[in-house]
């Protein structure tokens, strides 16, 4: 009965992540049918992919604390039904100004739902941390082909507000299946959380430098999944269909490499090097996108997926280990590098559509590449040995 109920999370968790992915990545997708609608232009698609970062960011470490005082999978389920919710409206609003508020919502939404998610998928996996973020990765990676590709191909057929209406339903499926499926939370009736512990955390210099590590590679992740798609349509001229397989190279290559990234974290335990040659590795991509023709665009979203899928990964696997905390504060760690890595991927679109406006996109895209470079910085003050990290007790 336990390895059933272990399968029956698993399959649950998984489903969920990937429509949590589809929602979190389709706007980019159909931007350039609902730019028809809201008349915004890049400008607009910065703004919507700004105020969603943001939320998904800044509502990380609440996440977490709520995860701690009420469980992982109260708060999975919350996250979920908000977000998901919030999805629904988008499909009928008609303004920039609404639709950027309800991606707001959206992001907050699911800045309850990773953290908890690693911490529940890798109690059922024996404890394997870099294999269990690898498949919340991996199911993320699939939803994301899933949303850049199949929702462009449906929304030129059934229209932009139709998709919605599906992707939050389903949304909305998958939290019952959650609700119906994951154990209940596990009550450890000697614990109580203390804010000095909330504050330790929040000042670990390792955790600080794994968030903005994961923001290098983040960032590059964010820029081609957003834009891609509106960039090959408005500048190239390609079809939506093109568009929508170029963009979702973000995200099919990691389906494998976040899975790779795991396992040889899971053997070495070393992430600063494989950290490093991710950035570096997201850096080269953003640069190949700046040549404007259509090969370089599919060799640098390649490229960039190779990149991200092990820093994805290595980040919040080492943040859950590495911090050496009660089982009550991992989801706490983990939404703390998230945290630093979701907040500061706000800014990055406002600059990239800054300059795609004002100059062209070969200049947004070499932009974005100067960002991933500089993030590498905080990477080489890493300390990889568990015994200097933070004690939770």
């Amino acid at each position: 009965m336990a390895r059933l109920s272990g399968q029956r999370t698993v399959v649950a968790l998984v489903a969920a992540r990937i429509v949590y992915a589809i929602n979190w990545l389709n706007i980019g997708a159909i931007f350039y049918l609902m730019n028809a609608d809201l008349h915004s232009g890049v400008s607009g698609l910065g703004t919507l992919t700004s105020s969603f970062y943001l939320g998904v960011g800044i509502m990380q470490v609440p996440g977490g604390v709520l995860a701690a005082k009420w469980g992982p999978k109260r708060t999975v389920s919350i996250g979920i039904l908000v977000s998901s919710l919030a999805v629904l409206g988008t499909s009928i609003s008609s303004a920039i100004l609404q639709v950027a508020i309800l991606r707001f919502i959206v992001g907050a939404g699911m800045a309850l739902v990773f953290a908890p998610s690693v911490v529940i998928m890798t109690r059922f996996l024996g404890g394997k941390s870099g294999t269990g973020v690898g498949l919340i990765n991996s199911a993320f990676d699939i939803g994301g082909l899933l949303g850049l590709f199949g929702w462009i191909l449906l929304a030129s057929v059934t229209g932009w507000r139709s998709t919605l209406v599906l992707s939050g339903s389903l949304g909305l499926i998958t939290g019952l299946l959650v609700v119906a499926l994951v154990p209940r939370d596990e009550k450890n009736l000697q614990f109580r959380f203390v804010t000095s512990k909330l504050a330790k955390i929040l000042s670990d210099r390792n955790l600080i430098v794994l968030g903005l590590g994961s923001l290098g590679s983040n960032l590059g992740s964010v820029l081609i999944s957003s834009f891609m798609a509106y960039y090959l349509q408005a500048s190239l001229g390609e079809t939506g269909a093109i568009a929508g397989i170029v963009a979702a190279m973000i995200v099919v290559v990691p389906i494998y490499t976040s899975l790779w990234g795991g396992r040889i974290y899971d053997r070495s335990k070393k992430p600063r090097r494989l950290l490093i040659l991710s950035g570096l590795g997201m850096t080269a991509a953003m640069l190949v996108t700046a040549a404007p023709i259509l090969p370089a665009a599919a060799a640098g979203a390649a490229l960039g997926g190779i990149a991200v899928g092990p820093a994805s990964t290595i980040n919040f696997a080492a943040a859950k280990d590495l911090s050496r905390v009660e089982k009550e504060y991992e989801g706490l760690t983990i939404s703390w590098v998230n945290s630093i890595s979701l907040t500061g991927s706000f800014w990055p679109p406002l600059i990239f559509s800054y300059f795609a406006k004002s100059f062209n996109y070969s200049a947004a895209w070499l932009a974005g590449a100067a960002m991933c470079f500089f993030l590498l910085v905080p990477l080489f003050f890493l300390r990889e040995d568990p015994s200097r990290f933070a004690k939770g007790s």
